[in-house]
């Protein structure tokens, strides 16, 4: 199978814990339900694009224990090209704990494995990007991801980077500041959220936040600020405008970020709409995603299409 858009980054178990509200500090909760769940930033988009016919591969690595092999089986399962994705000898694949309160709000406990950042620079090549049309990576891991960068940039090849966390987790997980802003420079689409683009420009003003990031790296696609039930940001050398989000129940916020990226790649790309609307085919994924329990999104594009027409935004 051809791939139309690679990704490079997480795929993990997502172990769901549903209570009625969040413990503060020292306090505690009950848990009224515990559900294990696919899950993984990366994976969430490019299982999303699946989901609405876009051919979809992925680059990563999994251990050989439970939560790994049940991953490689359901990426499969979706459809998703996987024999970019190495297997680590009694490895111990990335998992997740999520609490999730009734709201739909969610508090999450990653545990990294020793898998996904073992995979090295050396283990990924060229031959990955035969007929891509574009590159979708949040970094982890850093160096792997670079190298593909760099390779899509000689190929023509543009690169999508979601700066999904902010940089003390990155650098956590072996991605210096250096890395982070090659990888910056390399992206042809930007997308970063409210706190990290607070802390990576050191300006807590969003909108001028995002005017310094995109004059810094001019991505040439576009950058973008995703603000949770505020909507979000498109910035280009043409437009800068926000979109509300959609008002809905919400049940699990869990992968609604996943879902809106997921959403503007299928929208702008592949469906051809323009920045505006292809924000707004975002919103709605992310919204919907809020209906549904876990983290990924569970939708084809006709009953995205099917969502716009019967909500309202905030």
């Amino acid at each position: 199978m051809n791939i139309d858009v690679l990704g490079l980054g997480a795929v993990a178990m997502d172990i769901v814990l549903n209570c009625g509200h969040l413990p503060e500090e020292d306090g505690y909760a009950v848990i009224d339900k515990e559900s294990a769940t696919p899950g993984g930033s990366c994976a969430n988009v490019i299982t999303s694009l699946a989901g609405f016919g876009t051919k979809s591969g992925f680059v990563a690595r999994l251990g050989d224990d439970t939560y790994g092999r049940a991953l490689m089986t359901d990426l499969q399962a979706l459809g998703v090209a996987t024999r970019y994705i190495s297997v680590k000898k009694d490895g111990v694949s990335m998992h997740s704990y999520v609490a999730v309160e009734k709201s739909g709000s969610k508090t999450i406990f990653c545990n990294m494995g020793d898998s996904l950042l073992s995979l090295t620079e050396q283990e990924v090549h060229a031959e990955m990007l035969d007929g891509v049309k574009f590159f979708y990576t949040a970094m982890q891991p850093g160096k792997p991801a670079l190298k593909l960068a760099r390779l899509c940039r000689e190929k023509g090849i543009p690169v999508i980077c979601n700066l999904q966390v902010e940089p003390d987790f990155l650098n956590r997980c072996g991605v210096s500041k250096s890395m982070i802003e090659e990888m910056l420079s390399l992206s042809g689409l930007l997308i970063t959220f409210r706190n990290g683009l607070i802390t990576h420009t050191g300006q807590r003003d969003i909108h001028a936040a995002a005017r310094y990031l995109y004059e810094k790296y001019h991505p040439d696609m576009g950058l973008i600020v995703t603000l949770g039930e505020d909507g979000a940001l498109w910035l280009d050398g043409k437009s800068f405008f926000k979109v509300p989000a959609f008002h809905v129940a919400a049940r699990d916020t869990t992968g609604a970020g996943d879902a809106f990226i997921g959403g503007i790649i299928q929208g702008k790309f592949f469906e051809g709409f323009d920045p505006k609307k292809a924000m707004v085919f975002a919103s709605a994924c992310a919204a919907l995603k809020c209906t549904q329990p876990g983290p990924r999104l569970k939708a084809s594009k006709s009953d995205v299409l099917n969502f716009m027409e019967g909500h309202e935004t905030i």
